[in-house]
């Protein structure tokens, strides 16, 4: 018999360790439980597992060194992957109000061709921000700034409102 997942498993996985890597259970730089061990700590399949991670990894939470493991981001280990980058350029601008809650992020076409990256690192760059719940995806028309982002006020047009 297979094993099913709920749909959004993955969801409330990122948010536990999410919020594990935030409060120092995971020390930065520290190895985080095999994909095995948090199979069976969630009683979910590896591909759930492995969704969370790769989700946390775009925000830039985890760092995976190959033939290693998955560790907390050292914030003094350097370099940051593309993805990591476009991620944390985009964030910076919802924090600082560039981009107001509604406004449409650019495409992952328009931050491919900007950071000279393929889409689907553009992609990942888009997904990190979803599951940080800073961005909202609208299915054939892009992805959004989330209206509950704290202090920004929504425009309708999804552009900046003008300055005063």
């Amino acid at each position: 018999m297979t094993r099913r997942t709920a749909w959004g498993t993955y969801v409330y996985i990122i948010r536990v360790l999410r919020h594990r890597l935030t409060d120092g259970t995971y020390a930065p730089g520290a190895r985080l439980p095999s994909e095995a061990a948090l199979c069976a700590e969630f009683k979910v399949v590896r591909s759930t597992v492995r969704r969370a991670l790769s989700a946390l990894q775009a925000e830039g939470l985890i760092t995976v060194r190959a033939g290693i493991g998955r560790f907390a981001h050292d914030p003094d280990a350097q370099p940051r992957t593309r993805t990591e980058h476009i991620a944390a350029n985009l964030r910076h601008q919802i924090e600082t109000g560039r981009f107001q809650a509604g406004y449409a992020l650019p495409s992952e076409k328009q931050l491919a061709q900007r950071h000279g990256v393929s889409r689907s690192t553009a992609r990942a760059a888009l997904i990190a921000l979803e599951t940080a719940g800073l961005a909202t995806c609208v299915h054939g028309k892009g992805r959004y700034v989330s209206q509950d982002v704290p202090g920004r006020a929504l425009h309708a047009r999804g552009r900046p409102p003008a300055s005063p």
